[in-house]
């Protein structure tokens, strides 16, 4: 969103011409200091703020954000000559210059957003077909009459669907955790010095962790919010925390979000979208996962969800298949109920083949692909060798 700073003088000259911005562009008000609340991108000044020792740097200094400065004319000298600045002679020339450079300059961040969209879509979070009938379901949520609620279990970063929800908007973002019952009203209302956070304009908000509100504060959130009403709204919370929340549950439109061991089908195309998105990042030559590392991926739980994977992904790029391996069993000690256990027999099988094909590839690496050495120091015979290499498709 494009941010208009305007100086006091010029509010009241200028404020009926741009009305028309004003759900596209967050506009400056009348209250003092106001320059130092938001990072401005256009700066409209009068004479009023200049004195003979103003100097663009000066300017620059004071709005350090701002791609463009209107100044009026009376101050021009060449300490302030630059390409950044528009200079106005009077009010009318100001509007007409000032309506000219907004409309375009929303254009332009209104492809940004659209180009962003791709962007969005891409994401690992929603790679594979099962997570497909999911997302066509959430998108009918679009125009719900009620705000949404995400119920999802830990780690499952349920703010990745609210973008997917509303690619074309800019989603701002509350943690309600660091809100305490204190500062809550305070933070959304704001004070008779400062406007709170539902003051400024929004075109989506996402309140994350719910659960840690209290009763009164889950009320005073749902009443606040809905008088606002300008702005699609989005909660989430923990599902084991869903009994917190309950006082509020049915004044919500509640979406599950599925954790990651109910998309089984989905992780071996998480995992390479995630090891590829990691390596292009930090400008990383990687390995990919073999199908038995990904098998024993398919039959993990993954109760830290789309955040352990993601970890397992980074920690797979930087240490390696079999360090990672080693370390992937620390997120068995986030397993909360029966139904994020996996099969113990069929998952102590898999993981023992991951580990021999990762060690009989090391070996083959060391003894620079001698079968008769790598089989003397493994303590197998050739033959077996042979087909083990047969299996895992390597030389």
């Amino acid at each position: 969103m494009v941010k208009l700073f305007l100086d006091k003088d010029l509010i009241g000259e200028t404020e009926q011409y741009l009305s028309r911005f004003k759900k596209k562009c967050l506009i400056s008000s009348d209250e003092a200091d106001s320059h130092f609340s938001e990072p401005w991108d256009i700066v409209v000044l009068s004479e009023n703020s200049f004195d003979k020792t103003t100097s663009i740097e000066m300017l620059q200094k004071e709005f350090p954000f701002s791609r463009l400065f209107f100044l009026p004319s009376s101050v021009y000298s060449p300490k302030i000559h630059r390409e950044d600045v528009i200079v106005f002679s009077d009010k009318n020339t100001l509007i007409n210059n000032l309506i000219t450079v907004l409309s375009i300059q929303i254009e332009m961040d209104e492809k940004n957003r659209r180009f962003s969209t791709f962007s969005i879509y891409r994401e690992p979070i929603f790679s594979g077909n099962e997570i497909k009938p999911f997302l066509m379901s959430l998108r009918g949520k679009r125009n719900g009459p009620l705000n949404l609620l995400f119920v999802e279990e830990n780690g499952s970063e349920s703010y990745h669907f609210a973008r997917f929800l509303y690619p074309e908007l800019i989603i701002d973002t509350v943690d309600c955790s660091q809100l305490s019952a204190e500062s809550l009203k305070l933070y959304l209302e704001g004070d008779r010095f400062k406007g709170g956070f539902l003051s400024l304009p929004h075109q989506c908000v996402f309140f994350d962790g719910i659960h840690k509100l209290d009763t009164d504060d889950l009320l005073y959130l749902y009443s606040m919010a809905n008088q606002s009403n300008g702005f699609p709204l989005i909660t989430s919370c923990r599902t084991d925390e869903i009994d917190r929340v309950k006082i509020v549950f049915d004044l919500y439109e509640t979406v599950k979000i599925p954790p990651i061991r109910m998309r089984k089908g989905d992780i071996p195309f998480l995992i390479n979208d995630l090891i590829s998105q990691f390596a292009q990042e930090h400008n990383l030559k990687v390995k990919y996962p073999t199908k038995s590392t990904l098998d024993i991926c398919r039959m993990y739980s993954w109760p830290g969800n789309y955040t352990e994977l993601k970890k397992f992904t980074r920690d797979y790029c930087l240490n390696g298949a079999l360090k990672t391996l080693q370390d992937f069993f620390k997120g068995i000690e986030l397993i909360q109920n029966e139904d994020q256990l996996p099969q113990l027999n069929s998952f102590q099988k898999q993981l023992r083949n991951t580990v021999e094909e990762i060690f009989v590839k090391k070996v083959m690496e060391i003894t620079e692909h001698n079968r008769k050495k790598a089989a003397s120091l493994l303590g197998i015979s050739y033959k077996s060798l042979s087909k083990k290499l047969k299996l895992y498709n390597a030389d």
